[in-house]
């Protein structure tokens, strides 16, 4: 994995505002994809205490709606669930760090069993899909141009025509928002949804995660290799960065900013 730092640029909705540190002579304004939201909140009181500047959290922007908003000034940082496209890079927006968090399946299933890889495709096709224990399996979808859409698509095979034949069920869900496809989870009996390790852990979230080819995600099974599936986020500035978000892009990398960020089940990618 690598990191996409820029020498150039550092040198090592509503809006939620973060209690930080008293006396803190700046705010960052942060948006993005909301699988993050609450890693980011589990990242300001360390970031206030070690820069004197407090995180202005505006949620539930999504990727793209973050990246345009940074480029239109409205944010300082933005993370996006997925690489910068040409338009966004041709405005000026950089990646310059890119984090790793384990990406999988979850239900509101007490026990669910484990599934196969090679057969996800195929239940999502399924018109009447069950779990083992005879439970129907509630699909929830992404819009398709969400970022998670793209992702399962990638990481299973022959996902993406799966997914397209699964729009055509009328009695299937679509999630808008990260929260909101972790909200309908919750609700649904049987539910299966994508999701990243960060955004239920930090979420707090009462879904479970469906072991994958036999292995369950987590931060040691994702580091080890056992469980191969992640998300890639990246933090992305402006042209022009102010002094706040070259602060964050720093601390994020620095010792303190690693072990926030593990905390929060993220990875930082290296060089």
């Amino acid at each position: 994995m690598r990191s996409l730092g820029i020498t150039a640029v550092i040198a090592a909705g509503a809006m939620t505002f973060i209690p930080f540190v008293a006396g803190a002579a700046e705010n960052l304004r942060v948006g993005g994809t909301g699988a993050i939201n609450e890693a980011v909140r589990g990242l300001a009181p360390a970031f206030a205490a070690e820069t004197g500047i407090a995180i202005q959290l505006v949620p539930s922007m999504g990727t793209s709606g973050g990246n345009s908003a940074l480029a239109d000034g409205v944010l300082d940082v933005s993370v996006s669930g997925r690489p910068l496209n040409a338009k966004e890079k041709a405005s000026g927006l950089k990646a310059v760090a890119e984090m790793r968090t384990p990406y999988g399946l979850v239900t509101s299933l007490a026990k669910p069993n484990a599934l196969r890889s090679a057969e996800l495709a195929q239940l999502y096709q399924s018109d009447k899909p069950i779990w083992a224990d005879g439970t129907p399996i509630r699909i929830i979808l992404r819009p398709s141009n969400d970022s998670d859409t793209a992702l399962l698509g990638q990481l299973f095979p022959s996902m993406s025509e799966a997914i397209v034949k699964a729009r055509s069920r009328a009695d299937l869900s679509v999630a808008a928002t990260d929260q909101d496809n972790a909200d309908m989870a919750e609700k649904m009996p049987g539910s299966l949804v994508g999701a990243t390790l960060t955004q239920i852990k930090m979420e707090k979230r009462n879904l479970r995660f469906v072991a994958i080819d036999g292995v369950g995600p987590s931060l040691e099974s994702f580091e080890n290799g056992s469980y191969p599936l992640g998300k890639s986020l990246y933090v992305v500035v402006g042209p022009n960065p102010n002094a706040a978000a070259i602060s964050f892009v720093a601390f994020v990398r620095s010792p303190k900013g690693v072990a926030a960020l593990r905390e929060a089940g993220l990875l930082l990618s290296v060089e």
